[in-house]
């Protein structure tokens, strides 16, 4: 059997880096760290909430202020709690079928999904920053 060269072990070194930099690659910077990207997030959920409040309103809470006119309607801080952001919005960008029966299909585009998830995560922290009553609310 061969001894290694030194030829393997640069290669071996090289895969190595490559895959230690992919990795620190794929993981986001923190908010705080990045105020930039902290306003990005800021200016999607503000887009996301002129969505809802002309797509969603007509029958579910939007924020911590409403009622929903549809009796039934989740609320919408309480939609991330039934389902995965991420699979949220890849369902409504391929178009499928959230809900019941009764709800309209929306044609998301990416930024519109994003958008929405954006609102509906800022409004769950905002809840959950929400001392309670007591009341079971």
């Amino acid at each position: 059997m061969k001894a290694p060269t030194i030829f393997s072990f640069a290669v071996l070194a090289m895969l190595a880096a490559g895959a230690c930099a992919m990795s620190s690659a794929q993981t986001p910077p923190a908010q705080e760290a990045n105020p930039l990207l902290a306003e990005s997030n800021a200016d999607l959920a503000s887009d996301g909430r002129r969505l809802v409040v002309r797509e969603c309103a007509s029958c579910h809470a939007i924020d911590q202020n409403t009622v929903s006119p549809r009796a039934g309607a989740p609320l919408m801080k309480a939609i991330l709690d039934r389902y995965d952001p991420e699979m949220l919005a890849e369902n409504l960008i391929e178009g499928i079928r959230i809900g019941h029966d009764d709800m309209p299909l929306f044609d998301f585009n990416v930024i519109g999904a994003d958008s929405l998830i954006a609102y509906l995560k800022s409004i769950a922290q905002e809840d959950a920053h929400q001392p309670s009553t007591g009341r079971g609310s």
